[in-house]
């Protein structure tokens, strides 16, 4: 690998960003942008500091050893290679060497920018590396048509983005934890089912059961979105709506499963309320739970007791199947996790979970 680095100073448009004072700027008065060249192609990695972003307030109380660390965060702007395409990526790093790598991505349709960077930051602040990617087809990755969703597609993403975690500098290759939500909890399993190095695997919500899946969806529904999906699994490209109210077409409608996902979702997101239906083909047969006893690797579940997304049961199952699986409860539907308190009250279970595992140190 070939790595080249020139300077940015970044005062000024760290004063423009985020109105801070020129007192705040002057302990990230520089940043790099590097260029890495690799046998994967040629990404980019623009590295930001987040002193830019603190508030004022930070100067006003004596700071601990923790806030100085939890300062110098850097998140960068990275691409890997994936089949035909290059997944877009966020690589969080924290001070010093990290304790572990955790991989995340999002869920059905959702992207890196919909309620993941909370998470990103706070296990970033708490010593370890973040890779947070857009599935292909997804958000800011490439790959055409756009929407597209195939399962076998975004596990080999996953596997994509394991892979380069492995090859980043300072990152311990055998110290890579997995993190899923809803679908990509499913894939999240896979994967880690798949791969005895990973360290460690954090599902939260995940779909782990389609056949519960399928049948709480509404007949009249599965009719509507049978032939389309038929079409799109047989080479005519077309798109459904991901999520509309009870009642309407789209592969979402269960009660608020609408308003979960334009809740979660903030403005200037990529995320577009469409998908290509083929997935819903195999649905039933999307069984990610049968896995469960092969993940030897400590695993950490969260489960809201308000979701109607997913099968609770099926969720309650892979906790207890695998041989060293948690279970944690919140008084949350599908998307809780993702708005008020959920990010940080979710998160912070999430790294004493890694801490007791000694993937994070204490």
């Amino acid at each position: 690998m070939r790595v080249a680095a020139t300077s940015w100073n970044s005062a000024s448009a760290g004063r423009a960003a985020s109105g801070v004072s020129a007192r705040a700027v002057q302990r990230a008065q520089l940043a790099l942008c590097f260029r890495f060249v690799d046998s994967d192609g040629i990404y980019a990695v623009y590295t930001i500091a987040y002193d830019l972003q603190k508030r004022e307030s930070l100067h006003t109380r004596p700071r601990s050893a923790r806030d100085d660390y939890a300062s110098t965060i850097e998140r960068s702007e990275v691409t890997f290679r994936s089949g035909d395409a290059h997944c877009a990526a966020w690589l969080y790093r924290p001070a010093g060497v990290p304790s572990c790598c955790v991989v995340m991505a999002h869920g059905f349709s959702l992207t890196r920018h919909d309620g993941l960077p909370p998470y990103a930051e706070r296990l970033a602040q708490a010593g370890a590396a973040v890779l947070v990617f857009d599935h292909r087809h997804l958000g800011d990755s490439g790959g055409e048509p756009r929407q597209r969703f195939r399962k076998r597609e975004q596990l080999a993403d996953w596997r994509a983005a394991v892979s380069f975690a492995r090859r980043l500098d300072d990152v311990n290759s055998e110290r890579v934890v997995l993190w899923g939500f809803s679908f990509s909890g499913g894939h999240v399993v896979t994967t880690a089912a798949a791969d005895p190095r990973i360290a460690a695997a954090l599902v939260l919500c995940p779909m782990v059961d389609g056949l519960a899946r399928a049948l709480s969806t509404p007949p009249a529904l599965s009719a509507w979105l049978t032939p389309r999906a038929l079409a799109d699994q047989f080479g005519r490209h077309n798109l459904v709506a991901v999520t509309g109210q009870p009642g309407e077409h789209a592969a979402m409608t269960l009660p608020g499963e609408a308003d979960g996902f334009h809740a979660a979702v903030p403005d200037g997101s990529p995320w577009r309320n469409e998908i290509s239906p083929g997935v819903f083909l195999s649905i039933p047969l999307h069984r990610p739970l049968s896995r469960a006893r092969s993940l030897h690797m400590p695993l950490w579940v969260g489960l809201g007791e308000q979701d109607v997304s997913v099968s609770r049961r099926a969720v309650e199952r892979l906790a207890a199947r695998a041989p060293r699986g948690e279970l944690h409860r919140y008084p949350y539907d599908h998307f809780g996790a993702f708005l008020g308190d959920g990010p940080q009250r979710v998160v912070a279970d999430q790294i004493d979970f890694l801490r007791r595992s000694e993937l994070l140190a204490a």
